[in-house]
C-alpha cells in the first residue's frame, strides 16, 4: 500500500498545525511526532480531510478522530511538548503553572480553534523521530526519498509561509522550539533580527512581535523552571 501522491502533496502544501492565527501565543516546532506506520499516517490524513483540509485544525477535534482523547479529557495525560507550552503561557501571565494548572490548560486551551495559541510545524509530515524516515518506502515522490531531500524541498516555502502569516496576524509572541533548528527560525523571524542570549534561550523583537528560541521540551535535563523562566521573561511584552 502506498500513500496517494495527490493527498501527500495537498497535505504538505496546506497543513500547518492547530489552533488560532489570531491568538497571541504562537509556538513553532520542527514536525509532529507519530506516524509510526502507514496506517497511522493514513489515519491522520483521513482525519484532516474530514475536518475540511484547512491550514489549522482544532487540536481536540483532530486527536479525537485519531484516537487520542486522553490528552483532553479528565484525568488528563500530559503531552510533553504541550504541557511546557502551557507552562510558558501561564507563567507569562503570572498565573499558576503547577502540574494541575498546566494539565487543565492543555485540556481546554492549547491548540484550540478559538483560543489564544497557535501551534505550527515547520515540516508537515509526522514521524516517530528524526532518525526515522519511512516515506521513501511509502511514496514514489522523488523529494521524499530521504529526510534531507525532503527538508531541502520543503524549507524554502514553508519558512516563507509561516513568516508571511506572522506578518499578517502579528502575534505578541512566537516561540521556536528546538535550538538545533535556529537557521530555520532565523529565516522565519527575519534575517536582520538579532537574537540575544538569555539563560538557556534567546530572544529578539521585531514589529511588535517577540521571538524566542528555546530548547525542545524533549531535551534531556530540562526542568519546569526553565519554561517558567521563559514565560516570566516574555511577560514584559504581553
Amino acid at each position: 500500500m502506498d500513500l496517494s501522491n495527490d493527498l501527500l502533496l495537498h497535505f504538505m502544501t496546506t497543513f500547518y498545525g492547530s489552533g488560532n492565527y489570531t491568538g497571541d501565543y504562537w509556538f513553532v516546532g520542527m514536525e509532529e511526532g507519530g506516524g509510526n506506520d502507514l496506517g497511522q499516517v493514513a489515519e491522520r490524513f483521513t482525519a484532516w480531510n474530514d475536518l475540511g483540509t484547512t491550514e489549522l485544525v482544532d487540536i481536540y477535534d483532530f486527536h479525537l478522530k485519531i484516537g487520542y482523547p486522553q490528552y483532553f479529557t479528565n484525568p488528563v495525560i500530559s503531552q510533553s511538548t504541550w504541557i511546557q507550552q502551557a507552562r510558558i503561557v501561564l507563567s507569562s501571565k503570572g498565573q499558576d503553572s503547577s502540574t494541575h494548572a498546566v494539565k487543565d490548560y492543555q485540556r481546554v486551551m492549547i491548540g484550540r480553534k478559538n483560543k489564544e495559541t497557535c501551534l505550527l510545524e515547520l515540516f508537515p509530515l509526522p514521524s516517530p523521530s528524526v532518525n526515522d524516515w519511512n516515506y521513501g518506502l511509502w511514496s514514489s515522490l522523488s523529494f521524499l526519498r530521504d529526510r534531507q531531500t525532503y527538508r531541502n524541498y520543503c524549507a524554502p516555502w514553508r519558512t516563507e509561509h509561516i513568516r508571511s502569516r506572522i506578518q499578517e496576524f502579528k502575534p505578541k509572541v512566537v516561540v521556536f522550539m528546538g535550538k538545533g533548528y535556529s537557521k530555520y527560525w532565523q529565516l522565519i523571524a527575519g534575517q536582520n533580527l538579532r537574537f540575544e542570549n538569555r539563560d538557556g534561550f534567546q530572544t529578539g523583537r521585531s514589529e511588535g512581535t517577540t521571538f524566542a528560541i528555546t530548547k525542545h521540551p524533549a531535551a534531556r535535563g530540562l526542568t519546569n523552571t526553565y519554561f517558567e523562566t521563559i514565560g516570566r521573561h516574555l511577560s514584559q511584552f504581553i
